[in-house]
Parts: C-alpha cells; structure tokens; sequence
C-alpha cells in the first residue's frame, strides 16, 4: 500500500511537467524565389519551447493549402517586406519599400484559410501589419514621414538588441503572460499600425505612441511589432515566456 501511494504520489508531482502541451506551428513562408524557407530564429524560438515547427509553402492549390493549415495549431506569419497599400486601399507613397505580390497574395489566403478553419493565429513585424491589414484595418506606409516626433524604430544589424521601450496594457494577455507595465525591445521596420481593425485592441504601444502588440477580442489572434524571437537568446531571455505560452496569447478565453 505505500508502495502504491508513493507511485500516486509521484505521478501528481511530474504531472506539470507531462502536461505541458506542444503545437505545430505553421509557418507561412518568406516566398524566396530560390527556396522555400523561413528565417532560422523563428524556428529556434518555437523549437525550444518544444514546439513543432511547419512551414507552408506557397503554391498550394486551395485543397492543399487547406490540408496544411489542418495540419498546423497556430498560423504563424513573420517579417519581411511591405504589404502592397492597395488591401488598404490607399496610394503608394514616395516611401514605400519593397512589395512583394506573390507573398501577399498567399498570406491573405493563407490568413483566409486559417480564419475558415477557426485556427489561431499569430505574427511578427509585418506578420503584424499583415493580420491588422487582413481583419480590415491600415498601416503608415513610412514612420519617419507620416508619424510627428517618432522614435528610431529601424536599428539596422543590431536587431538582437533592445533599443526602445514598450508600455503594455494590464488588461492585455500579453501582461498576464510577461508580468511587467514596461520592458525593452528591439525594432526592425518603418511601416506601423495606422487604423487597428475591427475586433482588434492595442496590448502595447512604444512611448511614441506606435502600436507595438496586438489581440483579438472575438477571434483567436495576437501580434507583436518587434522580433522576440532574435532577444531570447541574450538580450532578453524573460521573451521566453511568450513562446512557451503562445497559445495562452493568441486566445480570447
């Protein structure tokens, strides 16, 4: 008998351990030209957090692009050029960056897809601006020439580097999972959040006001403007808590 109450015993004491869950993480790819890829940072950040990480590849006919994001927990969209202005129906700007079409024409259907199968989502830098553009919302096409007295938000080669503040919002998802009102992080982008979408709310601003996080209230979505996965190695390892509680982020319940 206490043999059997130390087994007992025993197995409530690993059943934390046991219990935490793991997602395949499906991430849209870059649309390379050459390859199909995904950066190397954001596989690293999900893989030690015991996530499995899939990329989807562009090209899919809709059956297929179906089958994989079945396949996937959470819809993952990262960084990269600028979203074409014309799904937020405005003008270029002087400003603009690169614009790659095939990428936008395949995340929409991939954003498309995920939302048909009720599958959460979430995404990065223009992974973020994508999502707000997608659910309805507009982005600055240029900080520097559209946004009075904006930080820096372009840093460069020093993207494993905090360069700015944050402030994030205690009612957020992304509070109860950082545990802080203020933490550094880096910045890589010029284009940011102009009009937040319907059935969208700020979780953290930079101290200029841009919108710096993201998440749904109707639907199972988050976003952040910065790059966590290129802090979490060094320069801010607390990041770690983001990936390790992604799905936690992501929903509304």
């Amino acid at each position: 008998m206490k043999h059997l109450l130390l087994l007992i015993l025993l197995c409530f004491v690993a059943l934390p351990l046991s219990a935490k869950k793991h997602y395949v993480i499906g991430f849209g790819e870059v649309c390379s030209s050459s390859k199909v890829s995904v950066n190397r940072t954001y596989v690293n950040a999900v893989l030690k957090s015991g996530h499995i990480p899939l990329i989807i590849p562009n090209g899919c006919d809709e059956k297929l692009l179906k089958k994989y994001v079945k396949k996937a927990d959470i819809v993952f969209l990262t960084g990269g050029e600028d979203v074409n202005p014309a799904y937020y129906h405005a003008e270029p700007s002087p400003y603009l960056g690169e614009v790659v079409g095939r990428r936008d024409t395949f995340e929409m259907a991939l954003l498309k897809e995920a939302v048909a199968q009720k599958k959460p989502i979430f995404g990065t830098c223009r992974g973020l601006q994508i999502i707000n553009v997608f659910f309805g919302g507009s982005l600055y096409q240029d900080i520097p020439t559209e946004v009075d007295n904006p930080l820096p938000h372009r840093q460069g080669n020093r993207i494993g580097e905090r360069i700015h503040d944050i402030n994030i919002e205690e009612n957020s998802r992304l509070y109860k999972i950082m545990g802080v009102k203020h933490i550094g992080v880096n910045t890589s982008h010029h284009q940011a959040i102009k009009k937040l979408a319907p059935g969208l709310r700020v979780s953290a601003r930079a101290t200029d006001g841009i919108i710096e996080a993201i998440e749904g209230d109707s639907y199972p979505v988050a976003a952040v403007q910065f790059h966590p996965e290129c802090l979490v190695e060094k320069a801010a390892p607390e990041f770690r808590k983001l990936y390790d509680n992604l799905m936690k982020l992501i929903k509304n319940k």
